[in-house]
């Protein structure tokens, strides 16, 4: 392989990497919240007002945490730009659920899938595969 294709493999799979780490980012958001946290040993509160939970499963919302209307846990995106991948949600209260406030408890779930990608070395497993494969 000369240098020109040595590259062009190189970045490729560079690419090809940020694009199956930000689609795995996504999957593992999903999986969080259909598992409430779980899936990642994220070990979510329970609501500051018992009687929400009643209310909320009564006018015929979901039972789980962070599912009053799933409009939050469906709606993470990526974009890619090159060798970035931008993850994110247009969902302006999940930054309440995130990191809490005065009414809201932390349920963080970005946090832990970002721990999990960085410490389960994500990236550098699909740049590997990549770098193996092309």
């Amino acid at each position: 392989m000369d240098i020109t294709h040595l590259t062009d493999h190189i970045d490729n799979s560079i690419k090809e990497a940020v694009s199956k780490t930000a689609f795995y980012f996504e999957s593992e958001l999903s999986r969080v919240f259909q598992t409430e946290g779980r899936s990642l040993d994220i070990n979510w509160a329970d609501y500051k007002n018992p009687d929400y939970f009643q209310e909320k499963v009564s006018k015929g919302f979901s039972e789980k945490k962070l599912h009053k209307t799933t409009s939050l846990a469906q709606s993470f995106s990526h974009t890619l730009d090159g060798y970035k991948a931008q993850i994110g949600t247009p969902v302006k209260y999940a930054q309440f659920h995130e990191f809490g406030t005065s009414k809201f408890v932390s349920r963080p779930f970005f946090k832990p899938v970002l721990d999990h990608v960085i410490n389960e070395n994500i990236f550098s497993r699909f740049l590997k595969e990549a770098l193996e494969n092309g």
